[in-house]
């Protein structure tokens, strides 16, 4: 997932969240941060199921 741009890794978080809202504030955040959010998320949504 490192060879994402920061765009792209807003847009899965975007998808994931199932949300609408304005997170571009996301893409001030270093880039591996951003990573480590969307796997963080990613993990706790498949946990949920």
């Amino acid at each position: 997932m490192s060879d994402l741009t920061k765009t792209e890794l807003l847009e899965k978080l975007l998808k994931l969240l199932q949300t609408d809202r304005d997170l571009n504030f996301l893409l001030s955040i270093h880039e591996d941060d951003l990573t480590t959010l969307l796997v963080a998320l990613r993990e706790r949504i498949e946990n949920m199921k």
